[in-house]
């Protein structure tokens, strides 16, 4: 479909516009090329000529025309004054809509630690016309996507993922639609890297997105609802549906010691390389399955010990701290050392969301006061082999 040529100049004025907007601390004149109608009819001209010229006699932009027998033809437009162009055009500036969105935010987020800088970063954007991780500076949306951040950091571990998008959005597709958004603002409050993708971030949060099979190698069977045995002492791991958990069995010797392992590459690793054991995937921050089988463990196996292998940063001990709480009884932090972290790790700014663990008299307090310290690194438990628990020396 043609332009017309109204819609062709005011084009030009309004490209000229989000030029000042994104350039506010320019020192140099802003100018954009005048181009021409689509539509090349006397008509569509005269109506872009008068709606150019109309924008000059407004005092918002000046029209450099061309010389000699071009004298007549308007070739750029340069700009005068933004706000009386914004006001020519109808538009509401770059700026006055980031300030609504930025006090949009503030209004749901105000206090929550971690929150202001994704403030602050989206607020930069804004003012320059550019939506953040595709979030236009719409403050009702703004509002709804930093309240469901802000109340995803309240949400019981163990929550279903649509279940969490309607507790903190009342939607059950809000967190799908704007994940982007809410997790970039969920990296900075809970001081995760910035490629931290999405599903790492929903199981630090220890939301669950779907019933996965729980994965483990250990001297337990189980039966399916026609009696069906299930075995879970496959090498080099058995994959059980969650539904079988609660009739775990012991069978076969008690073993040496019972690991929960947080990263797939790490519990495969576990499983091939060191012979003995039980060892269970957690599926990141581990779901009710996974919690129940390591309860139904640790009462199997009274004393036998328990370990947890998984990431050092905040996350990692969270989920270690959720293993502990499951087995009712102190479990063993396996590689999760400030040695190791001191060895390996990169530096990072103090993760406050485990100083509540700091007070504890063990190696969970030990690490949680490193973490929270000013000068903490952390590492992925994949940097280290796997190497029997029994036999490490951390």
């Amino acid at each position: 479909m043609t332009v017309s040529g109204g819609e062709s100049a005011r084009k030009v004025l309004v490209r000229l516009l989000e030029s000042a907007d994104r350039n506010a601390t320019a020192t140099r004149t802003l100018t954009v090329a005048a181009g021409s109608p689509q539509d090349p009819s006397p008509a569509s001209r005269r109506a872009w000529r008068e709606r150019l010229e109309g924008a000059e006699r407004a005092g918002a932009v000046a029209l450099a025309r061309g010389a000699g027998n071009r004298r007549d033809v308007i070739e750029r437009v340069r700009l005068v004054d933004a706000d009386l162009l914004a006001r020519d055009l109808g538009i509401t500036r770059a700026g006055t809509r980031a300030a609504a969105a930025v006090a949009a935010a503030r209004e749901v987020a105000a206090g929550r630690d971690g929150l202001d800088q994704a403030i602050e970063d989206a607020g930069a954007k804004w003012a320059k016309g550019v939506d953040w991780y595709r979030l236009p500076p719409e403050p009702d949306l703004v509002r709804n996507v930093f309240a469901a951040a802000a109340g995803l950091l309240d949400v019981a571990f163990g929550t279903h993922f649509r279940t969490a998008s309607v507790q903190t959005a009342g939607s059950t597709k809000f967190l799908e639609r704007h994940g982007g958004a809410v997790c970039a603002i969920l990296r900075g409050a809970l001081a995760l890297p910035d490629d931290t993708g999405p599903d790492e971030i929903w199981e630090t949060l220890g939301l669950v997105r779907f019933g996965h099979p729980v994965c483990l190698r250990a001297p337990v069977r189980f039966a399916d609802a026609a009696g069906i045995p299930v075995s879970g002492r496959a090498v080099p791991w058995s994959a059980v549906n969650p539904d079988l958990v609660a009739g775990c069995a012991a069978d076969g010797d008690e073993p040496e010691f019972i690991m929960t392992v947080e990263n797939w590459t790490s519990f495969n690793g576990q499983c091939r390389e060191v012979g003995r054991g039980a060892v269970i995937y957690t599926h990141g921050f581990p779901p009710p399955p996974v919690r129940m089988l390591v309860g139904r463990m640790a009462t199997l196996w009274p004393h036998t010990p328990i370990y947890h292998w998984g990431d050092v940063d905040a996350g990692g001990l969270l989920i270690a701290d959720s293993i502990r709480e499951a087995a009712g009884r102190p479990v063993r932090l396996h590689l999760m050392t400030v040695a190791l972290a001191e060895r390996h790790g990169t530096k990072r700014r103090p993760l406050s969301r485990v100083a509540g663990i700091a007070s504890r008299d063990d190696d969970f307090g030990e690490l949680a006061r490193y973490l929270s310290g000013d000068s903490c690194r952390t590492f992925e438990q994949e940097m280290l082999r796997p190497v029997d628990p029994l036999e490490a020396g951390q």
